[in-house]
């Protein structure tokens, strides 16, 4: 598989997605959370959310990883489950990134001035 580049905002996505895993001190499984928690976890309203988890879907996708998009007859039900499993396996974001989830919260809390 290709690599991929995301932005700084879907890393923040896929990171929220993966927090409870990557937080773990051994490997096991863990809660990924609802749209709604992951959306509020970063400041973001449902339809940035989703608009952003759709891009990433349809990037890593394009690339080969399946079970990230719906098409005819098949429903992409588990797809945070999905996207947070070959993120965290490919080590697409890790532990470090952890800390982007806290940095990006105070940038949306306090907006840089016009």
């Amino acid at each position: 598989m290709l690599p991929v580049t995301l932005t700084s905002s879907q890393r923040l996505l896929v990171v929220a997605l993966a927090e409870n895993l990557l937080s773990q001190p051994s490997a096991g499984r863990a809660a990924v959370p609802t749209s709604a928690e992951a959306a509020a976890r970063l400041g973001w309203s449902m339809t940035t959310f989703n608009r952003k988890l759709d891009n990433v879907c349809e990037k890593l996708d394009k690339i080969g990883v399946h079970g990230l998009r719906g098409g005819r007859g098949k429903l992409a039900t588990n797809r945070r489950a999905r996207l947070v499993e070959y993120a965290v396996a490919t080590r697409l974001v890790s532990f470090e990134d952890l800390a982007l989830l806290d940095a990006g919260r105070q940038d949306s809390e306090h907006p840089a001035p016009d």
